[in-house]
């Protein structure tokens, strides 16, 4: 993730900071806390702990500006969507969905 800021801002810099650069370097980083929503859980050691692997690849062009990102997701822990270790929960992505359901459909 560090890195990935990194990058980001080296590759604002090389845009020159104008109008509209930092469009592609936003979505970049915006797009991991979304899967860490699908991938992560609260396990007994860790309340953000990662399940699955994850590979990117970050594409430049010639001029050092970020170009674009393909992001590839590996070994997510399937048996966790069925159960779970006493005192670790299931993907937070379920948990953030319940959050916006009302009383009602929460009973249903």
């Amino acid at each position: 993730r560090i890195v990935m800021r990194y990058l980001a801002m080296l590759s604002k810099r090389s845009a020159g900071g104008g109008e509209g650069s930092g469009g592609i370097e936003q979505r970049v980083l915006q797009s991991n806390p979304i899967l860490e929503s699908f991938g992560n859980a609260r396990t007994v050691r860790n309340d953000n702990s990662s399940r699955f692997g994850k590979f990117t690849e970050i594409q430049f062009e010639t001029t050092g500006r970020l170009n674009g990102a393909s992001i590839i997701t590996y070994l997510l822990e399937k048996v966790r969507l069925i159960t779970q270790a006493p005192g670790e929960r299931n993907y937070h992505i379920f948990y953030e969905l319940i959050v916006g359901l009302g009383r009602e459909e929460k009973r249903e």
